[in-house]
């Protein structure tokens, strides 16, 4: 039926607004382009406009933090096409991790913070049967940023001064594997995304070479049409966040970060409502997982929210628009105490078939 064609070929589309989930994922790190008929080509842009702010008493008597959390932009791009009956490719293009710090009062105003990056991910699938594939690639990722930090004078505390990393690219990989059942549009997929590693040249108040190493993680995509206008999906992402750390040379608090591996989790459903139109909506939860809050950015802990969504379809051209809420866990450290923080994100995404 053209109605269940229309449903699962838009899955893809789901994933258009930014998690900034636990550590400093932002996309999630999805490959579902690669699923795609045909020849394929997207192209998505949108921002996170996040609220932190808590009591911070580091720094003398406990005071106001403000919101300490500018506007977040993401984009995302991608190309798909087959190559033969059993073969298919795509390349991705995102930005997957990112963060931004910044206080305009009390004793720590004027103190910044970022980290960005950008990443290119080849993909190439290979059909077992009609209903196992495989597929991998390389990931090549760059990873960059910035942020003020303790500086010490014979062991007493001096002041703040800005430490530069400079952007650096290095390579991972991708593997995973998929079953699906074509006539009941049904898809079950798994992907590894290996931990990349960084040597970061850092400048500044610290000069050296800052280790860091960007999470493994896993994710699961799972799709399953309950009528020929409905789909129901669902996604689970696990990341080892616990493994990043940055620990600039000679800095004697240690990392600048403290997370913990997060498990983040999505159930939702698309509804068509004719051959134009469909919509969809999306609950996502990520648990705590007792972060202590000892560091400026160690200001949230889990997340829970929605997402509303609607996707245009004419002819080769989809445009889809989505909107989304989350509400934060609450952080408390040696650092401050973080409550009632949320973030609004809203994107937009085209993609045209040929």
């Amino acid at each position: 039926m053209k109605t269940i064609r229309l449903v699962t070929g838009l899955f893809s589309y789901l994933f258009v607004t930014p998690a900034v989930a636990g550590g400093f994922d932002v996309l999630g790190q999805p490959n579902d382009v690669l699923f795609e008929p045909g020849r394929y080509i997207e192209f998505g842009l949108g921002f996170a406009s996040p609220s932190v702010e808590g009591q911070i008493t580091a720094v003398g008597p406990p005071f106001a933090s403000g919101d300490t959390a500018p506007t977040l932009p993401f984009y995302t791009g991608a190309f798909k096409a087959d190559i033969n009956e059993q073969f298919s490719g795509a390349v991705i293009v995102d930005n997957p991790y990112g963060r931004t710090l910044e206080y305009n009062s009390g004793p720590l105003s004027g103190l910044t913070g970022e980290v960005e990056s950008f990443a290119v991910t080849g993909l190439l699938r290979y059909k077992l049967t009609d209903r196992f594939s495989i597929f991998g690639g390389p990931r090549l990722q760059r990873l960059g940023g910035n942020t003020d930090i303790s500086v010490f004078a014979g062991g007493v505390p001096a002041g703040f001064a800005n430490v530069e990393f400079e952007d650096t690219w290095a390579a991972g990989y991708v593997v995973g594997g998929a079953f699906e059942i074509p006539e009941a549009h049904v898809r079950v997929a798994v992907t590894y995304n290996s931990a990349i590693d960084y040597d970061l040249d850092t400048s500044g108040a610290y000069v050296g070479t800052t280790s860091v190493e960007t999470p493994q993680s896993v994710n699961i995509d799972l799709q399953a049409p309950i009528s020929p206008s409905t789909l129901l999906f669902a996604t689970v992402r696990w990341a080892e966040w616990s493994e990043t750390t940055i620990s600039p040379p000679g800095y004697p608090l240690g990392s600048l970060t403290h997370f913990n591996d997060t498990t983040t989790y999505r159930l939702g459903a698309v509804q068509v409502f004719n051959e134009n139109w469909a919509g969809f909506t999306a609950l996502t939860y990520e648990p705590e997982t007792d972060i202590s809050a000892d560091a400026p950015i160690d200001a949230t802990d889990g997340l829970w929210g929605a997402t509303l969504g609607a996707i245009y379809t004419k002819d080769k051209v989809k445009v889809t628009t989505a909107v989304s809420y989350y509400q934060f866990g609450d952080a408390s450290g040696s650092f401050g105490d973080f409550t009632d923080n949320d973030v609004v994100s809203a994107a937009v995404k085209v993609g045209y078939s040929f």
